[in-house]
């Protein structure tokens, strides 16, 4: 891989999908640049549709950022990583874990829609019990049973792609204040320890944009 690599990336308080390729990269030691576009800026306004063919983030790009070559949508630029850097480590070296970890990030890329639309990430925020219901509980108990299965330290053992999948889901059991226990915990713990989630979080925690259709409780 000749040509460096830049992420198109959103707010770090409130987008999601921006966080997971980037806590995925920066946690296996991947080189990129970043290019931080804030929502609702002019900065988005003026730039997005050049930097986003779909106008939306995160975008990876091979080259000069609207020049190069683009990979869009997380799961796309997550699989775009791995055969760029197939000794990455950005999915498991088994090819059973592989298939498994792709199941558990289509699985969140496609579902959990109770639990993203009741507490959308909002990593400075803390609105303990707000957005809790019954659909919210049964996807919180599914992800639970996966997170049960985690090897030490992550799901597969090593940081892999799986993990920053799960990551804005860490956040948010923080923000909202879900509580778990026993194996779980403990993943979720270590998830929030992780380097590159520290890093986001931190830097998420500085961020003093409101965008109103990210904070419905405040």
């Amino acid at each position: 891989m000749s040509e460096p690599l830049t992420l198109v990336i959103g707010n770090r308080n409130y987008s999601s999908w921006s966080m997971r390729p980037w806590v995925a990269l920066r946690g296996r030691g991947i080189e990129f640049a970043e290019r931080q576009v804030k929502f609702e800026s002019e900065d988005w306004a003026h730039n997005i549709a050049r930097l986003s063919p779909t106008g939306m983030v995160p975008v990876l790009w091979e080259g000069a950022p609207g020049a190069g070559f683009a990979t869009w949508d997380t799961l796309a630029i997550i699989e775009r990583a791995h055969e760029l850097f197939p000794a990455g480590g950005i999915w498991p070296a088994d090819a059973r874990d592989r298939a498994r970890a792709r199941s558990i990030c289509a699985e969140m890329h496609s579902g959990f829609r109770a639990l993203r639309n009741a507490m959308p990430m909002n990593i400075r925020g803390r609105y303990p019990g707000k957005g809790m219901d019954p659909e919210v509980a049964k996807d919180i108990a599914r992800i639970g049973d996966i997170w049960l299965q985690a090897r030490s330290p992550f799901l597969f053992g090593p940081f892999s792609a799986a993990d920053a999948y799960y990551a804005p889901v860490a956040s948010r059991f923080v923000t909202y204040a879900v509580e778990l226990t026993g194996a779980a915990r403990r993943y979720h713990q270590a998830l929030l320890d992780a380097p590159a989630v520290k890093t986001w979080c931190a830097e998420a925690m500085k961020e003093t944009e409101f965008v109103a259709a990210d904070e419905p409780y405040a």
